[in-house]
């Protein structure tokens, strides 16, 4: 036996693994146990077979199979087995499992339910958290079309850089796979597994029997976790540009997202890809394969996702008390029911809107899927003036009947009554504006101003200053501050003035706002922010993407609850960083001092009244009313009087509003295992159904029938001489005089005038106008010589009639003659 340590090897290995082994190589040249011991199910050794004859080619596919079983049964040795006696009595048994194996259909190398969970792990894991809403920002201009969702990126939720350390955890054993596939892949190594069992996995090079390379893991039942438990990451060979794991499923799985948003992303397109991301060489039938394997799993992951609806909803109810789930269905002509929208409101976003101010914003956005639907959302604003979700619903289209849905069961939730008190913003979505009239019709609408300035580009676009004097427009406190605004855009184009006009600036300007919500926002940049963090959950089915935002729910509110446990002022961070730069504006102004707390504050030539009474804080600017902050002007005045200005912040953002908003988020939901079965089922939606006619591009399927004169079609090859009847023998008539032997243009009783183009013309203009037919005299050319050269170019006078001393000369040929 050769000792693994002279060589120089680097294994690591966990001491409280029973089960390993050190792996000698002298195991690879007698050829090791039966592959059994490995528990290499039938379908994967079929599966494993196939793959590797796609990657060494044509001319190693007879040795592939057996190179890669021997190499297993050394890995088995290599691992360490169950004994000798456990080999030969599971022999037999394996060898039926891998004829069985070859028997069966092509099946997901690993199970649906698994690899969603591992893709929502990774999206909860890569989120961020959203940055503040800015005062008097102007948002950057999104297309919603050209969100970015690309290939999935490999990356496993694990924070160090060793992501195969020893002792790393993993929660399935389809991420430990995952880990070692990216690691494969980022340093090109030619590895394969070579072990599947249900509790243990290996991994090792599939390039050469001498290497050394070397991962396992195994689960742990006492920490119900994937333990790596051997490493030997010393790698021997030069890369060959091949990796054995890159199978066809692999390349599935790669490419699922891309083929979402992409059906037509062809199979040179991925093998192009591969190279260029990864350094990795795949044949075409790979990819064909994968291509193939992914658009099948995309189109049963599809239709599986709408049998658990109603189990999802039922568990989100027992386990969050206080959930409102609503899954809502339409019946079919066969009595099954067929889906159509599904509403999900957390009873921990119910309570926490109770702190958040009175402001909504709703929004829809389509997802990226065959669902083929729209996600809609309820967004509210916390005491740090971030985003806080309180509900959110999947629809067919959006619609004004789906919207009036959306806002009676969000009305219902929230206790929004009339509307009476709260502030929705919004874009211009169809029907939004006539569903926000009937289920809130006293709440204050306000239309998102980055809309309303994006249809001013389209008349206006050439205005450099449009955006600039709407903002401006929409950010005015007082009415003076308004109207001088309104000017100026009247001075700069009175186009644009009128069309602002039209659009009713008293709806989206601050200084016509309701006093009392303290909500300044004009745009609807809140519910933009959250659609982006939702982007690649959009891409996914209909179970996930819902799990994805919910996780993603619970993620942020225990980030955030982290953050303002540190926090120590009074008020929030974003209170706080807009009185430090009040605060430089502040110590310039002037401040003389009135009775019953009421200033005078000057500043730049210019003073305002501040009324510091305990029942009226208001300001001359209207700054302090509308947003609930002390402005510049009452900052001073706070100041001569020596008081504390956070005690003149309104308590919607306090430090302890703040802490109420997060003291409680949603409930763990269980998996799907959990969820209540036999439940009635629910089917995908109806496809669009097909407009009559040929499609765009579609050829005829049907030829056109030829008359009885018609020369008939060719004959093709094979096919029999079919005769037809011809021209020859039929008798003409003309359809002037009616008689025999001839046609109306070689008629002579009734013969035809025979005219040139340029006639025609002349006829057809003097028919086209009122006046007389003009008379022409035309004077005769001749030619100097019969040497003349023809290439001069000649010019013809003509002379009209159109009035008293008209001539007109008009050039009629290339070549130039003198006049008679």
């Amino acid at each position: 036996m050769k000792n693994w340590w002279d060589e120089g090897l680097v294994y690591q290995s966990d001491p409280d693994d029973p089960d390993f082994d050190p792996p000698d190589s002298s195991l690879d040249a007698d050829g090791g146990s039966d592959s059994s011991e490995s528990g290499v199910e039938g379908d994967c050794e079929s599966d494993r077979e196939n793959d590797d004859r796609e990657n060494d080619g044509d001319e190693d596919r007879a040795d592939d199979g057996d190179d890669d079983r021997a190499d297993d049964r050394a890995a088995g040795e290599d691992d360490g087995g169950d004994g000798e006696d456990d080999r030969a009595d599971d022999g037999a048994e394996s060898s039926k499992k891998r004829k069985r194996g070859k028997e069966k259909k092509d099946v997901p190398e690993e199970d649906l339910a698994e690899r969603f969970e591992f893709e929502i792990e990774e999206a909860v894991a890569n989120w961020f958290d959203e940055f503040q809403i800015r005062r008097n920002q102007i948002p950057e201009d999104e297309n919603e079309d050209e969100d970015p969702v690309i290939t999935r990126d490999r990356k496993i939720r694990l924070a160090s850089d060793d992501k195969l350390a020893i002792g790393r955890t993993f929660f399935t054993g389809f991420e430990f796979k995952e880990t070692v596939l990216h690691y494969a892949m980022k340093h090109r190594i030619n590895a394969k597994q070579s072990r599947w069992e249900k509790d243990k996995i290996s991994f090792r090079c599939a390039q050469r029997k001498e290497c050394e390379w070397y991962v396992y893991a195994s689960y742990d039942n006492d920490r119900q976790l994937w333990v790596v438990k051997t490493k030997c990451l010393d790698h021997k060979c030069t890369s060959n540009g091949k990796c054995k794991l890159l199978k066809r499923r692999v390349i599935g799985r790669l490419f699922m997202d891309k083929l979402r948003l992409q059906p037509n992303f062809m199979p040179l397109d991925i093998q192009r890809h591969i190279k260029e991301q990864w350094k990795l060489v795949s044949t075409i039938g790979q990819v064909q394969d994968g291509r193939l394997l992914a658009l099948k799993w995309l189109k049963e992951e599809y239709a599986q996702q709408f049998a658990h609806l109603r189990g999802y909803v039922a568990e989100i109810i027992t386990t969050n008390p206080g959930s409102t789930a609503i899954v809502d269905t339409i019946p079919d002509a066969k009595g099954n029911d067929v889906f159509n929208r599904i509403y999900v409101c957390l009873g921990a976003m119910k309570n926490a809107f109770y702190y958040c101010r009175p402001l909504i914003g709703i929004d829809g956005t389509f997802l990226k899927h065959a669902v083929k639907g729209c996600l809609f959302t309820a967004i509210a604003h916390d005491a740090n003036n971030q985003i806080y979700p309180v509900a959110w619903a999947t629809v067919q289209s959006e619609n004004a009947d789906n919207w009036l849905w959306f806002l009676n069961q969000l009305k219902h939730d929230l206790n929004l009554k009339d509307g009476s008190g709260y502030v929705v913003i919004s874009d211009r979505c169809k029907g939004i504006i006539s569903a926000v009239k009937s289920a809130l019709p006293n709440a204050e609408h306000r239309p998102c101003v980055k809309h309303i300035v994006e249809n001013l580009k389209k008349r206006h676009g050439s205005l450099d200053l449009l955006k600039k004097l709407v903002w401006n427009l929409a950010w005015s406190y007082s009415d003076s501050q308004y109207k001088a605004n309104l000017n100026e855009m009247r001075a700069y184009s009175m186009s644009l003035y009128e069309d602002v006009i039209k659009e009713e600036p008293k709806n989206w300007c601050r200084a016509w706002f309701r006093l009392g919500s303290f909500c300044e926002d004009v745009d609807n940049n809140a519910t933009e922010s959250f659609n982006a963090t939702v982007v690649k959950a959009r891409a996914k089915a209909l179970v996930p993407m819902m799990e994805t935002i919910r996780r993603q729910a619970m993620a942020r509110i225990s980030k955030r609850k982290e953050k303002i446990s540190r926090w120590k002022k009074k008020t929030s961070e974003y209170v706080s960083d807009i009185l430090e730069e009040e605060w430089e504006i502040a110590v310039q102004c002037e401040v003389t001092k009135g009775t019953h707390g009421k200033f005078e504050v000057w500043k730049d030539g210019s003073s305002n009244a501040v009324n510091l009474t305990t029942d009226e804080w208001d300001c001359s600017c209207c700054k302090w009313q509308v947003t609930g902050i002390p402005c510049e002007h009452a900052y001073a005045a706070i100041n001569d009087v020596g008081k504390d200005v956070e005690d003149f912040v309104v308590p919607m953002f306090n430090t302890h509003t703040w802490q109420e908003q997060y003291e409680t988020g949603p409930e763990p939901v269980r998996g799907q295992m959990y969820w209540p079965t036999g439940l009635r089922l629910i089917t995908a939606p109806l496809e669009d159904p097909v407009p009559p006619g040929r499609k765009k591009g579609e050829k005829k399927n049907y030829n056109r029938i030829k008359g009885p004169n018609e020369s008939p079609k060719k004959k093709k090859k094979g096919e029999p001489e079919k005769l037809k009847l011809g021209r020859k023998g039929t008798t003409m008539h003309c359809r002037s005089c009616g008689e025999a032997g001839h046609n109306a243009a070689g008629c002579k009783k009734f013969p035809k005038e025979k005219k040139s183009r340029k006639k025609k013309n002349q006829d057809d203009e003097a028919a086209g106008s009122s006046q007389p037919p003009k008379e022409k005299k035309n004077t005769k050319k001749t030619k100097k010589s019969q040497g003349t050269s023809t290439s001069q170019p000649t010019i013809e006078h003509q002379e009209t009639t159109q009035g008293p001393d008209t001539i007109t000369l008009t050039q009629r040929s290339s070549q130039w003659e003198p006049w008679e």
